[in-house]
């Protein structure tokens, strides 16, 4: 029988005391449910700037990453620390819910400041009524027929992400991790109030690409906090 030899390695395991390790709790992961809630006043708590700059957009296989380096012209500020913006990329449909509701497209923005720890800005879209395209997403998706398999990549001269008017919107604030793997936490997450829009076609070229859900479901609170911080001090 096979699995006679192991049964009995468990048992001396067991017998000498040996145990198996167990997996340390996460219990501050991403994406949550963000709910409904009064804004507080932001009093420097968080601001936030995207300019213009070259990127290299890459099939990441469960992805597509946008690669880039404004400088000190894109930033993040938590408090007192500042995170240099560096790349972004998208989940379809959304990670994080408002309210229960969830939507077909979300981009995610990540930071790092001097010590390599990690801010993701998140911002959510949902289908126009009219229909009418979205222009950051336009440049974004421009060079996807170039993306036929996991490495393809094409290079953007100029990204503007100005359309997006990321300062300008109300800002759910919480404490939590990646959302692929390893899933490691001490994640800072600013997730915007504000739903931006995107076409039905701008949808369809992302499918195009990415032919699977590449979301990962809610996850428990936890007893964190969340706040919306108000947009403006």
């Amino acid at each position: 029988m096979k699995f006679l030899p192991v049964l009995i390695a468990a048992v001396v395991a067991l017998s000498s005391g040996a145990t198996t390790p167990k997996p340390v709790p996460q219990l501050r992961q991403s994406p949550i449910n963000l709910p409904r809630l009064s804004v507080v006043p932001n009093k420097g708590s968080f601001s936030i700037q995207l300019d213009t700059a070259p990127a290299v957009v890459s099939h990441e296989n469960h992805t597509v990453k946008a690669t880039w380096n404004a400088g000190a012209k894109s930033f993040l500020k938590l408090n007192s620390n500042v995170y240099n913006s560096v790349q972004f990329h998208p989940h379809a449909p959304s990670e994080h819910t408002i309210g229960g509701v969830r939507y077909p497209f979300e981009v995610h923005f990540v930071h790092q400041d001097k010590n390599k720890n990690l801010a993701v800005v998140g911002i959510l879209f949902e289908l126009d009524p009219n229909d009418e395209p979205n222009p950051f997403l336009d440049q974004y998706l421009s060079g996807f027929s170039q993306l036929t398999k996991p490495g393809d990549k094409f290079t953007l001269d100029s990204l503007d992400p100005s359309s997006l008017d990321v300062a300008d919107s109300n800002v759910y604030r919480y404490p939590g991790s990646l959302t692929t793997e390893p899933y490691t936490e001490g994640v800072e997450w600013s997730v915007l109030q504000e739903v931006h829009t995107m076409s039905l076609s701008q949808l369809e070229a992302w499918e195009s690409v990415i032919h699977h859900p590449n979301s990962r479901p809610v996850q428990p609170l936890n007893g964190r906090s969340v706040k919306l911080v108000a947009k403006k001090y």
